[in-house]
């Protein structure tokens, strides 16, 4: 049978071109929105905090929050002239601090306000360690591509990698500071390694699991559910050949290599698991390893019930601070939850589907749909793909903990372009063949004018089915539209319009001025220098311009580290807002307002 052009262009020379202009489009696309966007709510934390452990090798803030990623982003720190004073480390008590102390000592608040000098080098480390993770998003969709090949082959592969090439969730994340893109490389990694140990078990596939393992934990503490997943999607593997092996008439030589093959699968998979637990306390320098379980002292009733059960001298196989990070987890609580316009603090069961059919581009949820539909009953090797993705949704639904961010299912974005890539080997008569590749083309054409039209404001995408990302706000809040990313917008947008001065109600940790503007605190009761007196009140604006972030406009309550210039205590202090129209909306996250004379 004559090749397509698809097959003609995914093999040889031209198959390494192919993917080498869409890694490079990749890359344009993140690096740019990078460069427009200022520094995110988490990522105020991340960098400095990372920088810190660099500094002081000091793991105790650690608890919780993602080590990896952190430091990974701070290295190219070391060689900069970017300050950060250890020595008030070890007194600090949330990573917060750190966050807060490297904006004091990087911004030149001695010469007053000069915004020709601001935000200078500050906003420049954070770019440097957006360059970092933008060289993991470009590792991921390498693993990718590599994944896919191995399932569907060279056309599958290039399929996959231009889905993952072009998602705007994994550009929006990709580009940032935070773990993220981390966590969902390593889990890619995991399963393509995965696969290898299945088909060829040994020690030659069973040390990139592990390793994709530990990384993976080390990346976010998600990374640890694998370590229970992949055993169990193993067990059901290995049940079913059983049973299949059952059913056919079989030699006893024939039994005897099937029980020998077994062996070898669980003797490569509890290496890896060995592994990952040693690239754990490796990640964290052995940092109170095996320390034994009566010197923790639990807060969350998980761990205390732990402790109660098991005998105190024994010695736990993990870092100190690891460990605790697990209790702190497992004790947070009150996370304000917010979906279809509703607010409450258990978390809605369906917050991370909704997410995703509002997220994910129509494209790519179609695609899927016809991958489901055009490409052949799922194989063996496809079960750890559909079992791992089904089961983290289900458990991230199901806890209902954190519906702050479709962030945290962020690795469900490669796995759909993973899944979309079976369409290049669909089987069937030669005019279904043809029908998936003109899908396959249309789909991938509609994708790409997609997130180039999206472009830089990658964060707040929602698909064009559901209103796009000025509607977002009826869908979702938080992470998936304001992360505080448009304060250099803003800025733009004042010297555009030669404002020199606006009320500002701003969703994010970095104070404004570091970015150049003049404004005064828009909360209830606040004048220029001093914060509100009391809750309550109703928002006075004093200037003609009033700009209030997506997050406040909404009714999503927000305090930061006691600062009251960035508190909002009441939903409603900022309603009679939302029937106005907007002068302009800056990246779909500040709306601009003028008020009559």
């Amino acid at each position: 049978m004559k090749a397509t052009w698809l097959a003609q262009l995914a093999v040889g020379w031209r198959g390494c071109a192919v993917l080498a202009v869409l890694l490079l489009l990749c890359f344009a696309l993140a690096a740019g929105s990078a460069a427009q966007k200022s520094v995110t709510v988490d990522e105020y934390q991340a960098l400095p905090h990372g920088l810190a452990i660099l500094k002081t090798g000091d793991f105790h803030l650690a608890t919780g929050v993602p080590v990896l990623p952190s430091v990974l982003a701070a290295l190219p720190l070391l060689g900069t002239s970017a300050v950060l004073d250890p020595a008030p480390m070890r007194q600090y008590v949330s990573s917060w601090q750190c966050g807060k102390q490297f904006l004091l000592e990087n911004i030149p608040w001695q010469r007053g306000f000069d915004p020709s000098a601001l935000p200078g080098a500050y906003h420049d480390y954070f770019l440097l360690g957006r360059l970092v993770s933008i060289a993991t998003l470009l590792l991921l969709c390498g693993l990718v591509y590599g994944y896919a090949r191995s399932l569907y082959g060279a056309e599958g592969g290039l399929i996959a990698a231009a889905c993952a090439c072009l998602s705007p969730n994994l550009l929006a994340h990709g580009r940032l500071v935070t773990p993220d893109v981390y966590l969902t490389a390593a889990v890619i990694a995991a399963l393509w390694a995965s696969d290898a140990l299945l088909r060829r078990p040994g020690w030659q596939t069973s040390l990139p699991l592990g390793l994709a393992l530990g990384l993976a934990a080390l990346s976010k503490l998600t990374g640890l559910l694998l370590f229970v997943l992949l055993p169990m999607i193993v067990a059901g593997l290995k049940i079913a050949d059983w049973l299949a092996a059952r059913r056919s008439p079989s030699t006893d030589r024939t039994a005897r290599n099937f029980g020998s093959e077994n062996r070898s699968t669980w003797l490569a998979l509890a290496g890896a698991l060995i592994l990952g637990m040693l690239v754990i306390n490796l990640g964290y320098l052995c940092d109170g390893a095996c320390t034994p379980l009566r010197q923790f002292d639990f807060q969350s009733p998980t761990m205390k019930t732990l402790q109660s059960l098991l005998p105190g001298w024994l010695g736990v196989p993990l870092p100190k601070y690891f460990f605790l990070g697990i209790d702190e987890q497992l004790a947070e609580t009150g996370y304000e939850a917010y979906l279809l316009g509703e607010f409450n603090t258990t978390g809605f069961w369906s917050y991370y589907l909704v997410g995703l059919l509002v997220k994910t581009p129509v494209p790519v949820l179609l695609l899927c749909g016809a991958a489901w539909f055009w490409g052949g009953r799922p194989g063996r090797r496809e079960v750890p793909l559909l079992a791992t993705a089904a089961l983290l949704l289900l458990f991230f639904s199901l806890a209902r903990h954190k519906n702050i961010g479709l962030r945290y299912v962020l690795f469900l974005e490669p796995m759909m372009a993973i899944w979309i890539g079976r369409l290049a080997a669909a089987a069937g008569t030669a005019k279904a063949m043809r029908r998936a590749r003109w899908c396959l083309g249309l789909g991938l054409s509609c994708l790409a004018a997609v997130t180039l039209a999206a472009w830089p404001d990658y964060l707040p995408y929602f698909n064009w089915a559901s209103g796009g990302p000025d509607h977002g706000h009826s869908y979702l809040l938080d992470s998936n539209l304001d992360w505080g990313q448009d304060l250099i917008g803003l800025r733009r947008y004042l010297e555009q319009e030669g404002i020199e001065q606006i009320d500002l109600a701003y969703y994010g940790r970095v104070p404004p001025e570091v970015y150049g503007i003049r404004y005064r605190p828009a909360l209830p009761g606040a004048t220029a220098n001093e914060p509100p007196k009391a809750a309550g009140q109703p928002f006075r604006p004093q200037t003609r311009h009033v700009a209030i972030s997506a997050n406040f406009l909404w009714g999503r309550t927000y305090l930061v580290n006691g600062d009251a210039r960035y508190w909002l205590e009441s939903a409603e202090i900022y309603k009679p807002y939302r029937r106005r129209k907007p002068k302009a909306i800056i990246g779909h996250t500040i709306y601009v307002f003028e008020l009559g004379n």
